[in-house]
């Protein structure tokens, strides 16, 4: 990604006190993780049925939904590995 599509959504000193954090950037709902000092951000919108992942907690490695607790790799957007026919990844488009 160059450095002209980067979008400045706050100071990371502000956005670190969260370990999981909705964002707006246009119209795209973004889940903003944070943990051990490294950023991430996954779609906000999880794909089971439209869940705002930015309003669920980090568990481990996951992303939980608040919803109905299906889980992305808080950096990737993977699903949880071995969960038949749950969810796929929530990345970014």
């Amino acid at each position: 990604m160059t450095a002209d599509k980067w979008v400045d959504v706050g100071a990371s000193a502000d956005l670190a006190d969260s370990p999981c954090r909705k964002c707006v950037v246009g119209a795209k709902r973004i889940a903003l993780t944070h943990r051990d000092g490294t950023f991430g951000a996954i779609s906000g919108v999880c794909n089971h049925v439209g869940g705002p992942l930015g309003q669920g907690h980090i568990e481990g490695d996951f992303v939980v939904c608040p919803w109905h607790y299906y889980k992305f790799h808080w950096q990737t957007g993977e699903g949880e590995p071995g969960l038949r026919g749950g969810p796929r990844a929530c990345r970014m488009p």
